[in-house]
């Protein structure tokens, strides 16, 4: 029978496990850098891609894979596919989108490592599916093209190696300090989940302020902020994100205190649930066929006839004196001022008293004897001798 390992035995092979995929990330991680040299705001003339451009993109390729429930591995790699190839090549704004579709659909086809983390088959997004959810304004075709344009530029065969992205090396450090640390806490707490991680990570990966550091210090940044908010083992996580900056030769220590500092005002931006400006507001484009599928009741609206106004009178109406909310007495007294009347023909106006007359209007003072005015069209009773005037 074979002798059991002992523990130090099986703790050295599962580090030399570790070592051997870390040292050849390391290693082939100059070859996917990009080295964006991109405006941080575009110009008047609008001809030249920015900072902000590649932003608003990289959200969208992290909408497209939540919204197909694709692993982390698609974004990262096509995020990368992005950047590379803006970097080797000077594209127009109105062609960002098609590139960043292409990329991703380039990353659903070649980006390894489905059966690991579901059991379901690779799922690869059909083009025109892309173009319509990702609202491009490119044909499917447009987005064959750019396909080959990209694998013709970037001179490598994703078919045959990934890029090497700040996922790769953020699983592979992170399974690394927790081997180194695992026998020094003597209070062990339970460290950070990597979904968590790589959530934050895609986070990061969407500003243009961290493409330009390498990917080993972006992973290291943010394991380095994430456990040192463990106050009682903080010094044992600190020797050993110092243990693993030492083996990634290249992290220098001012390159990585830059780092760790734009690594932590993004996490205090996602933190603090500060809006994106780069977020894009999707708008829905339908049919007037899908809008009768969806509105079920306009099929129940019923159809009534018009109705004809009828004309109005030949002749003016009458506009009768509106009476105001006053006394009696301030309306007897402006009766003697002059108003308009709109009479129609059956009721023709009276004849108008002559210049020499007095109103027929009897104050008090007048005489009884005095006779009626003669312009009055109507009888009059005269009191005196009972009789019809």
């Amino acid at each position: 029978m074979a002798s059991a390992q002992s523990p130090a035995t099986g703790s050295s092979e599962r580090g030399h496990d570790l070592l051997t995929p870390l040292l050849e990330a390391l290693a082939l991680e100059p070859k996917y850098q990009p080295s964006l040299a991109l405006p941080h705001t575009a110009k008047q003339d609008g001809g030249e891609i920015s900072m902000k451009m590649r932003n608003g993109s990289a959200h969208v390729l992290r909408c497209l894979k939540v919204w197909y429930e694709l692993p982390p591995d698609t974004f990262f790699n096509a995020v990368n596919i992005m950047d590379r190839f803006l970097t080797r090549m000077k594209a127009q704004p109105k062609h960002l989108s098609c590139i960043a579709v292409s990329a991703f659909h380039l990353s659903c086809q070649f980006t390894p490592g489905y059966g690991h983390l579901r059991d379901i088959p690779q799922v690869v997004p059909d083009t025109r599916d892309l173009t319509t959810i990702s609202q491009c304004k490119c044909s499917s075709g447009d987005v064959s093209r750019m396909e080959r344009i990209i694998m013709d530029k970037l001179d490598t065969d994703l078919r045959c190696q990934p890029p090497v992205t700040p996922l790769t090396l953020l699983r592979v450090l992170y399974a690394a300090h927790n081997h180194l640390a695992a026998p020094l806490l003597h209070h062990p707490t339970l460290p950070p989940p990597l979904t968590t991680l790589i959530h934050k990570l895609e986070i990061v990966e969407c500003d243009s302020a961290a493409a330009t550091f390498r990917p080993s210090e972006l992973a290291l940044s943010l394991l380095a902020l994430e456990f040192g908010q463990d106050s009682v083992n903080k010094h044992i996580h600190h020797a050993c994100i110092n243990h693993l900056q030492n083996i990634c030769k290249q992290v220098t220590y001012d390159t990585f205190d830059q780092c760790q500092k734009v690594v932590a005002e993004l996490m205090d931006q996602y933190e603090n649930q500060r809006h994106s400006p780069h977020r894009q507001r999707l708008v829905w484009k339908l049919s007037n066929r899908t809008l009768r599928q969806l509105r079920p009741t306009e099929k129940f609206t019923t159809r009534l006839p018009t109705i004809v106004e009828m004309q109005g009178p030949s002749h003016p109406p009458i506009i009768r004196p509106r009476m105001d909310s006053e006394s009696s007495e301030m309306y007897l007294s402006s009766s003697e001022e002059e108003m308009d009347y709109d009479y129609d023909e059956e009721f023709p106006p009276l004849p108008a008293p002559a210049t020499s007359m007095k109103s027929p209007r009897k104050s008090p003072s007048q005489s009884p004897h005095k006779k009626t005015p003669a312009f009055l069209p109507y009888p009059q009773l005269n009191r005196k001798h009972n009789r019809i005037a």
